[in-house]
């Protein structure tokens, strides 16, 4: 990388096919101040707003004004539509549900930044995506960016028709009802979400990838065969698994349906610093729960951060040389149309190896007040675009 004044050139040693997604996403202002390890000052602003007054994180609201040195004129992607931006933090998401829904006063212009609360989805909505009446153009219910999965760890479970087992006999129906319903998104047969676009393709994986279509509540009998297949006895297996009240009972759902193929399955809940429990070698166990979203619109975000090394998030463990050559051939792949076929097909290969078992592809449901105007749910991330929305007159 060269930097001369206002220009920056990069030099890359290979073709990047979305490489302006990778320059355009997640820069933000740089503090002049030294890496001390004190609170950052407050941060220097290109955009629209900057911070109004003084900030400290954990006391009151975080305020923002228009910024003065913002010139529309070289900025022709954000807008400036709101005067100012009052963030709150540390509300009770159910009051939050609450005053959005009322919409009054302050509130008929507020955003809210998480979802819904489960108790008031049905007040909000008659399905899974058609908002009620009242609600109609300011509530949204459709795809976030994330696939959810239980990770097998490969270096563990190194057999795939053990694996293969353990994916058929899951009772994905009942983890669905008890974890939403159909609010919660639907069935996932890939870790590559359709909202990504051209990149998705069935993959197959319940249909006919294993001989025969696999029922959504799990076939035991097709588990036991293909664990006869293996060569091997069914295994003891310990789940790890972030510990909630849905958490706790979709854990007692796979430990049911699992142990009616054979398997043993041991419970792990795991109260606090989950991640950093699974991701060490001497902690993790068999098998757990996970979730990943795409950081822009390209497979590219998905399927080697899941399923390499140097991805950085293969929970799975994956360490297979023909895999990583045709994935950073398709790292590589200029022409895109080319690029997109490359994930399916890696996708594919990565369901039929069950180095996971896709789960969800999962919705959100987010509401705003009357007043708020330009909303709709962004795709790519599941949010919504506060560059594009506005307060109505």
């Amino acid at each position: 990388m060269v930097c001369d004044g206002n220009k920056i050139t990069f030099h890359l040693n290979q073709p990047v096919s979305d490489f302006n997604y990778t320059t355009t996403l997640g820069f933000g202002a740089v503090s002049k101040v030294s890496d001390t390890g004190a609170p950052l000052a407050t941060p220097m602003s290109d955009g629209p707003y900057m911070i109004d007054g003084d900030y400290v994180a954990g006391n009151g609201p975080l305020k923002l004004k228009r910024n003065p040195n913002w010139d529309p004129a070289t900025d022709d992607y954000r807008g400036a539509y709101p005067d100012n931006w009052e963030v709150d933090f540390a509300l009770d998401p159910q009051i939050v549900d609450q005053r959005v829904m009322t919409s009054t006063g302050n509130d008929a212009t507020a955003l809210s930044y998480g979802v819904v609360q489960p108790q008031d989805l049905g007040a909000v909505f008659q399905d899974a995506q058609t908002p009620n009446a009242q609600f109609q153009g300011r509530a949204f219910s459709d795809y976030d960016p994330y696939v959810r999965y239980y990770w097998i760890r490969t270096d563990l479970v190194k057999n795939v028709k053990i694996r293969q087992a353990m994916a058929v006999a899951l009772d994905r129906a009942a983890i669905k009802q008890n974890s939403g319903g159909d609010f919660v998104g639907d069935l996932a047969d890939g870790v590559i979400k359709p909202n990504i676009g051209q990149d998705y393709q069935p993959t197959g994986m319940w249909t006919d990838m294993f001989g025969q279509q696999v029922p959504d509540s799990g076939d035991p009998d097709l588990a036991k065969q293909l664990i006869t297949d293996s060569g091997e006895a069914a295994p003891t297996l310990t789940y790890d698994y972030p510990q909630s009240p849905v958490g706790d009972q979709n854990a007692a759902i796979i430990k049911s349906s699992l142990e009616k193929a054979g398997f043993t399955i041991n419970l792990n809940p795991i109260a606090d610093r989950y991640y950093a429990t699974i991701f060490d070698d001497s902690l993790a166990h068999e098998f757990g729960a996970g979730g990943w979203g795409p950081d822009w619109p390209n497979a590219t975000t998905v399927i080697p951060p899941l399923f390499t090394v140097a991805g950085g998030w293969d929970l799975s463990r994956v360490n297979d040389k023909d895999f990583n050559k045709a994935v950073a051939a398709a790292q590589a792949e200029p022409d895109r149309a080319k690029q997109a076929a490359d994930w399916q097909d890696l996708n594919k290969q990565a369901m039929q190896n069950v180095w996971v078992i896709p789960t969800f592809f999962e919705f959100a449901q987010n509401i705003t007040g009357t007043n708020v105007g330009g909303q709709y749910r962004w795709a790519s991330y599941g949010s919504w675009p506060y560059a594009q929305v506005y307060v109505k007159p």
